[in-house]
């Protein structure tokens, strides 16, 4: 099969390059505020000579700028599929040789070029990309003819003008890659914001076969064996063997385009940080790659904990110990906030908010999710968020908690993300959302979390030691008796994410797509929402409500 591509803004991103060019060259001042591409050319061309400025920004950014542009995230795991598969990939862009008003004269082109080479495009071990098959075309029609001849079986591009024009070859499927909204789009054009929604149309899911292709790029090792470990909620996780006799856990993390956190940066960095500062009972972090969006970590021996001891809890509690005394010793650091941190009473109420706004968006799909919103889940939010406002302390209420009383924090930390050695040893997984966060939500999410299910002796110990660990906060305790119903609510709405598109898409793509009954699964976990309803009703009475 042979599959077209365009190159500018389909496989290259240029992000915020566009602004760091303009600001470079002088066609912007430094408290330009603007946002993106289409924000500078829209300001740029209210200018004098507006359009021209915009046209000689394009030639620099697409010419001597060319070395800053990225990679779309995902394409660099199509393209492996593709060479896995033995499928032809032809790039096939509307370039001229130089750009407009480019007293320089840099080839365009010839840029363009460097750029795949230095991302390994012609490399037979990476992309394996042939040099014939790139094709630059003055004009769009010119670009179309060129797609005829090479009876391209689809092409993906981010123009939609390029599907309209007349000599379109009809046998050629249109992928439109971004958003068509405004657009008037024939109906035999598919259109998809991400590449690994262009894979899946193309190829279908991602197969074993394709994270070995990458590994294979990213080890450097030949490879013995690839086992599936089942049970992980977003990412796909592997253990990998070589024939060197080396075990790697291996991380496959969800689309960038659809999740938009840095979620392999941000565990990899976290994890080489814990280690330097001798936290030991987490992974090593072995080798990354942000384009196949892989991470490699040492290969961790254990079982999972399903009743969990006081032993364990102490084990957990040890951990959270060492993380606050990291908080202590290295400062703010380059560490950024945790995944969806709540640092103020108004953070953790306009989550809430968030989260029920975009579920009543689909809601209306399903009519027993709309009666549990709309009868008890809404005015039990109402009753609830009025009083832990009012109980909340003055410091914390609106403005973000100060950073000495923040910790770092795991965000999704429980015993669902650990194992336990034989010898009694626990090893602690999963920090791709770790950041600093209130020591409260992390108390509060050990408890409310649906994996944990802990017994009401292990809750009491666990807030016993919470509280003594953060006693030199003052308003803790107050802090969490206010907070702590919001939270239950806060879990109500997040067992309900099956009922969003996009996020039972990334449940799909974790559990393999015939291992994943959605139906079901959203049956579970309404019941699951109503139970959380149940226990904040009986939380309410236990903290310092009514």
């Amino acid at each position: 099969m042979r599959i077209g591509i365009d190159f500018d803004n389909t496989i290259v991103k240029y992000d915020n390059l566009f602004k760091e060019v303009a600001l470079k060259e002088g066609f912007i001042k430094e408290n330009w505020n603007g946002n993106g591409k289409t924000g500078l050319r829209n300001h740029l061309r209210s200018q004098p000579n507006g359009e021209k400025t915009w046209m000689k920004v394009q030639g620099l950014v697409y010419g001597k700028y060319m070395h800053g542009a990225g990679m779309m995230p995902g394409v660099a795991s199509f393209l492996f599929s593709c060479k896995e598969r033995n499928h032809r990939v032809c790039i096939i862009s509307h370039k001229t040789e130089y750009g407009h008003y480019d007293t320089e004269k840099i080839s365009l082109r010839r840029e363009a070029l460097k750029w795949m080479e230095n991302k390994h495009f012609f490399d037979p071990e990476h992309f394996n990309i042939h040099k014939e098959d790139i094709y630059f075309a003055g004009t769009r029609e010119e670009k179309v003819r060129k797609i005829a001849q090479l009876d391209c079986h689809f092409f993906i591009d981010d123009l939609p003008e390029v599907f309209e024009e007349a000599n379109f070859p009809s046998d050629t499927k249109k992928i439109l890659f971004g958003d068509s909204s405004g657009e008037k789009l024939s109906r035999d054009t598919a259109v998809l914001d991400s590449w690994k929604g262009i894979s899946d149309i193309i190829f279908g899911q991602t197969t074993d076969d394709d994270i070995i292709s990458g590994s294979r790029w990213v080890t450097d090792q030949l490879i013995e064996n690839l086992q599936r470990i089942p049970g992980r909620g977003n990412s796909k996780v592997y253990k990998l063997t070589t024939t060197g006799g080396n075990s790697y856990a291996v991380k496959y993390y969800p689309d960038q385009t659809s999740d938009k956190r840095p979620r392999l940066k941000t565990e990899f960095n976290t994890l080489k940080l814990l280690h330097q500062h001798h936290i030991t009972n987490v992974p090593k972090a072995v080798e990354k790659d942000e384009k196949l969006n892989l991470g490699f970590y040492e290969w961790m021996k254990g079982e999972p904990v399903t009743a969990p001891t006081p032993d364990d809890l102490n084990k957990a509690i040890d951990f959270i110990k060492k993380l606050q005394l990291l908080s202590r010793e290295i400062g703010e650091n380059d560490i950024q906030l945790a995944s969806e941190a709540c640092l103020s009473a108004y953070d953790l109420s306009h989550q809430i908010e968030e989260r029920l706004r975009r579920l009543q968006k689909v809601s209306l799909d399903s009519q027993n999710t709309s009666i549990f919103l709309n009868d008890a889940f809404i005015p039990l939010l109402q009753q609830v968020r009025d009083e832990s406002i009012c109980l909340w302390p003055e410091e914390s209420r609106i403005r973000d908690l100060p950073r000495d009383k923040q910790t770092l924090s795991p965000s999704d930390f429980g015993f669902h993300n650990c194992l336990k050695a034989s010898d009694g040893s626990m090893t602690f997984l999963d920090f791709d959302y770790f950041g600093w966060d209130d020591p409260v939500k992390l108390m509060a999410d050990f408890i409310w979390h649906p994996a944990m299910n802990l017994r009401s002796a292990l809750r009491e110990k666990w807030k016993t030691a919470m509280l003594r660990l953060f006693a030199c906060d003052t308003y803790f305790e107050e802090r969490l008796n206010a907070a702590m119903p919001l939270y239950g609510l806060r879990w109500a709405l997040i067992v309900l994410n099956e009922f969003l598109p996009e996020l039972a898409q990334k449940r799909r793509d974790a559990h393999g797509l015939k291992e994943y009954d959605l139906e079901r699964r959203q049956r579970i976990q309404l019941k699951k929402a109503k139970q959380y309803c149940d226990q904040v009703k009986n939380t309410v009475s236990q903290y310092t409500f009514g």
